[in-house]
């Protein structure tokens, strides 16, 4: 098999980009990243409301995207040149010129569906009907590489000319069909995804909890050809287990902070009572969200909004400027023998909405408010986990004496083992409930009876 030469190229300049320095270009990367499809990753932020905690975390999906591209040519360039790589690639899963093109365009395009904050609200229950408003952003991913923009065609148009890509393959490979030979090698527990944006988010958040022994991690991949998927050598356990603590750290203390959570909490519930209260046609409010900036984003919002209308304008106006509610009440899920009542809230819209304005309720007859039932929110986790079991179980260690592969759950070699990674779910996630600032301490009065509504059936 000859070696891919264009791997190797470098005659559209270079890039420099925070945390992997001085990129290498080729022309046809080039007429990916200026074209104005792409250019709109720059007004994506990727840590969504995480700047009004890290100042710093201001970067988008535009540098990560370049980061993943990176990272994945490097892990190429390993598997192409590398003897043993070589060795373990098979008739059915092989690492020519044409796979190679298609791994690379896939991980530079697997985010060009994103739009402002499409984590928070992608694929959730947004109404009292409990409805699904927006498109997973994986899907939404033909629409944005087959979208036209004057002058410029389309990036499908790209695709097919200067990379000789079939730009249907490369759709497919981004939103994830798994019957694609390639497709596990772009989203997995051994991702250059997740080892870019777990190096970058720490970097922008200035926090020590990112760090990702990368270079060791790449040199110990090798081709899983049975699986369809990446492996590890022996040498790759140790930047391994920093990659999954990295992942737990900055969950912890990044992506599910507290006040990131409250400021989600607070545009969910907004979406709900303007959808709710018919102050928003659901395609009108796609059509908001999947064009806009997250500068944007609420300003668009807020003036779509009927301003007399005051419950949802309170929301929008407390996002706008930055005053989320605070922590009133804490439950530690993984103790508390109600815990499948507390999850089903984070799938039920519409009786999450109910317990908010049951607590309200309470609010005014204990202490004569006037409260209109939006100033009380249920912050339930996310039922995503924080790795995929699934995935991680699948995941196999190369030992080169033998040549064989043998499970990394079950080689006894990792304390991350199935059990200790449930324990990690468990101990992560909490119920809260936030309340508007001025009614903080009225809540602690009567927290043991907000806790009995929470509980009740």
């Amino acid at each position: 098999m000859s070696l891919p030469e264009f791997l190797f190229r470098s005659d559209g300049g270079f890039i420099r980009i925070p945390v992997w320095g001085h990129i290498p270009l080729d022309k046809p990367l080039r007429k990916i990243i200026s074209h104005p499809g792409f250019l709109r990753l720059k007004g994506i932020r990727q840590l969504s409301f995480a700047h009004h905690v890290f100042p710093g975390a201001t970067h988008t999906r535009f540098e990560h995207s370049l980061g993943v591209y990176h990272l994945t040519k490097l892990i190429l360039q390993r598997l192409v040149t590398n003897p043993l790589t070589a060795s373990l690639q098979t008739s059915s899963f092989y690492f020519d010129e044409s796979a190679c093109k298609l791994i690379l365009a896939s991980s530079l395009l697997h985010d060009i569906g994103h739009y402002p904050h499409a984590h928070i609200v992608e694929a959730q229950p947004l109404t009292s009907q409990n409805e699904v408003i927006f498109a997973n952003h994986q899907d939404l991913t033909a629409e944005f590489i087959t979208e036209t923009h004057r002058q410029f065609g389309c990036l499908a148009d790209v695709l097919e000319q200067d990379w000789q890509l079939d730009s249907k393959a490369v759709i497919d490979m981004v939103v994830g069909r798994k019957a694609l030979k390639y497709s596990k090698l772009i989203s997995g527990t051994l991702d250059p995804d997740k080892m870019d944006y777990l190096m970058r988010d720490a970097h922008h958040c200035n926090i020590p909890y990112g760090n990702i022994d990368i270079e060791r991690l790449i040199e110990s991949f090798v081709p899983d050809a049975k699986r369809r998927r990446f492996a590890i050598t022996e040498k790759g356990i140790a930047p391994l287990e920093s990659l999954m603590f990295a992942k737990y750290m900055m969950m912890r203390n990044v992506y599910w902070h507290h006040t990131v959570r409250t400021f989600s909490a607070m545009l969910k519930r907004f979406i709900q009572d303007a959808l709710d209260d018919s102050q928003f046609e659901p395609d009108t409010l796609r059509r908001i969200f999947y064009t806009a900036s997250d500068e944007r984003l609420l300003f668009d919002l807020r003036a779509a909004l009927n301003t007399r209308h005051i419950l949802s304008l309170s929301l929008i106006q407390a996002l706008i400027d930055r005053q989320p509610y605070k922590r009133a009440i804490a439950l530690d899920l993984h103790t508390d023998a109600h815990l499948p009542l507390l999850t089903a809230l984070s799938r039920d819209a519409r009786r999450r909405k109910l317990k908010e304005q049951a607590i309200c309720a309470l609010l005014n007859r204990k202490f004569r408010l006037n409260l209109l039932g939006n100033e009380v929110l249920i912050d339930m986790p996310s039922q995503k986990t924080i790795f995929d079991l699934h995935d991680f179980c699948e995941l196999q260690i190369y030992y080169a004496k033998t040549k064989t592969f043998r499970p990394f759950s079950q080689s006894g070699l990792s304390a991350f083992q199935t059990e200790f990674i449930e324990a990690f779910e468990r101990t992560t996630k909490k119920c809260r409930v936030v309340v508007r600032a001025d009614i903080l301490q009225k809540v602690a009065r009567v927290e043991k009876e907000i806790i009995e509504i929470l509980l009740s059936d």
